[in-house]
């Protein structure tokens, strides 16, 4: 027979069953009140599919041809990427820049001046992915006192790093879409293409 002094009375178990279910309920329920990564709008997500898709159609192609360095291709390759990303109309918000495995440009796309054979690897950004072989975004302050908000993804080929993508997109085209920095930064461009296995 049992007594209530009896560590294994049900009496002592059913409390602590309770309160083990109690602290359970709590976690939950405090992780789900945590703020979390802010939600892309409309304009946010647009541009989200239209920076990937162009990434995951485009990124492989390029890796491969900057190893097995054909010049032509490349340029074909990036003068596409840049039509796609900036589609028809004048205004072309989005710039290409293509840098070698240390950082330096080898060319780009946009409609201002990149300084050819600058060294961007000394760049915060462009440093991280050489470094992790990730996609990272970030935002500059141009010297003319503009800003421009950049993707920079790298090109693996054979498991190795071939090169570094930089997309550029004009600030005054985020202002006008209406997409914030913080949800700009908050946007992963690392994918099956953009990555390494």
């Amino acid at each position: 027979m049992r007594t209530e002094s009896d560590p294994k009375s049900p009496l002592r178990i059913i409390p602590l069953i309770h309160a083990i279910t109690l602290l359970a309920f709590i976690l939950a329920f405090a992780s789900g009140c945590r703020p979390s990564e802010p939600s892309l709008s409309p304009a946010a997500l647009s541009l989200k599919t239209r920076v990937q898709t162009s990434l995951d159609l485009y990124i492989p192609e390029l890796a491969e041809n900057l190893h097995k360095k054909r010049r032509k291709k490349i340029k074909t390759i990036l003068d596409s990427f840049y039509a796609q990303l900036n589609g028809p109309g004048a205004s072309c918000p989005f710039s290409l820049a293509l840098l070698d495995s240390h950082g330096v440009n080898i060319t780009s796309r946009t409609t201002e001046s990149f300084s050819g054979n600058q060294n961007y690897g000394n760049y915060k950004v462009v440093a991280r992915v050489l470094q992790k072989k990730r996609s990272f975004s970030s935002s500059l302050y141009l010297q003319g006192g503009g800003k421009v908000y950049i993707i920079c993804v790298p090109l693996i080929d054979d498991k190795k790093l071939k090169g570094v993508i930089v997309i550029g997109i004009d600030s005054e085209f985020m202002r006008q879409s209406g997409i914030t920095e913080s949800q700009f930064m908050s946007m992963d461009f690392n994918s099956q293409a953009t990555s390494t296995p």
